[in-house]
């Protein structure tokens, strides 16, 4: 009995559960049916149709229904649900690579525009490094007025300088006072 193509009436479906059960035309016996048999088709089973499969036995010595398909329901056309799968990996890929694209880009950009047309003042990283810049540019949390500090100042040793709120390190005083700030009143 096993390989052979069957026909039967499906009597039983539990949707929820991805099982049901086939009443066999041929000698009325009910067939085990699960949802991973028939996974071509375009629509979930329902009770009544005429389910198409072969019979095979399981582990415990039961029949069940393998290798099945749902009799005028059209099967699902997996090539092109696999080209659309393909095509959106594709443009997903095609964008990060632009992205990076762009970013190196712009990197090599502020790159080229440093060497071209350096900035009086050093990149933060040098500013933190170099013992040679000591003024603090310090952003007012209440008035958020930008103020440098010189070393010497009464706040000065007290006033810590966080870069990823816009404060920075300046070399020289000219330097903060180009750049709009202003020394800080203590």
């Amino acid at each position: 009995m096993q390989n052979k193509t069957n026909k039967g009436t499906l009597v039983k479906w539990q949707d929820d559960k991805g099982f049901g059960f086939i009443k066999s035309a041929t000698d009325g016996k009910e067939i085990f049916l699960h949802i991973s048999a028939i996974p071509k088709a375009s629509r979930r089973p329902q009770v009544g149709d005429t389910i198409i499969y072969q019979l095979t036995t399981q582990d415990n010595g039961k029949f069940k229904a393998d290798s099945a398909r749902i009799e005028g329901v059209k099967l699902q056309n997996f090539s092109n649900k696999q080209n659309t799968t393909r095509h959106q990996k594709n443009s997903l890929l095609t964008k990060l690579v632009g992205f990076i694209g762009i970013l190196i880009g712009i990197s090599a950009m502020v790159i080229i525009s440093d060497k071209v047309n350096p900035s009086k003042s050093p990149p933060i990283i040098q500013s933190i490094a170099n013992p040679n810049c000591k003024i603090k540019g310090n952003i007012s949390q209440t008035s958020g007025k930008r103020y440098y500090h010189v070393p010497g100042m009464e706040d000065y040793e007290s006033t810590t300088i966080d870069p990823s709120y816009g404060e920075k390190w300046f070399c020289t005083e000219q330097e903060a006072i180009s750049q709009g700030w202003v020394k800080a009143p203590r």
